[in-house]
């Protein structure tokens, strides 16, 4: 009985002395739960993740396009293009089809060509290219020079301009009624060819500079 009676009395001091305790270091009590925040400083914060796609890989390939000479006739004249890594025959092709841009209209490059034509496929057999056109609607459509100035850009482009290909001849087929017919190809110098004979920039020398 008096053991119980003595562990009774120690508890009342002990509870005194936390309260004392507590007052004495100056921690405040709140009377109900609060919430603690603060904010973190940038060399704490976890690194953002940040998600960027590489760039698609691009080649820089020429294509022919025209300028005018002073007191002469149009000529050829080499300007670059970018296209992609695994861009083919007719990726470039298409190139000569869309013309100059603005910025090398206002450099007097031009070309003959309207909207209207585009490569639908190109087969190459050992040095002859064959370029496939889904029509002729993008040439001019009359026995001008503008006409013979539009093939001399798209087949010396062929044979003269692009890499990794060894194509010395052109043969132009057209899209029609389901079928792919060969044309006869204007040329600027030496005998007009026959239906679907090739042709190669030397029909076009009337077009080329000499330091070509």
């Amino acid at each position: 009985m008096s053991s119980g009676r003595t562990r009774r009395h120690l508890a009342v001091p002990v509870l005194g002395i936390a309260v004392m305790l507590a007052a004495a270091c100056s921690i405040p009590l709140d009377e109900a739960p609060r919430e603690l925040s603060a904010e973190l400083p940038d060399a704490l914060l976890p690194a953002g993740s940040t998600t960027t796609e590489a760039p698609a890989p691009t080649e820089s390939v020429e294509i022919f396009l025209a300028r005018a000479v002073a007191d002469g006739p149009m000529m050829l004249e080499a300007v670059g293009r970018e296209i992609a890594s695994d861009g083919s025959v007719n990726v470039i092709l298409d190139r000569v089809f869309a013309g100059p841009t603005a910025a090398e209209q206002e450099a007097d490059l031009v070309s003959p060509f309207a909207e209207g034509s585009s490569v639908v496929g190109t087969i190459l057999t050992g040095t002859l290219l064959e370029v496939h056109l889904d029509s002729l609607d993008g040439f001019p459509q009359d026995d001008s020079i503008g006409n013979r100035l539009a093939y001399a850009m798209l087949v010396c482009t062929a044979t003269e301009l692009i890499v990794g290909a060894d194509i010395e001849e052109v043969r132009i087929l057209v899209q029609s009624d389901g079928s792919l017919n060969p044309i006869s190809i204007p040329v600027s110098d030496g005998d007009p060819p026959t239906a679907g004979e090739p042709v190669n920039c030397s029909g076009y020398e009337s077009f080329i500079t000499e330091d070509r």
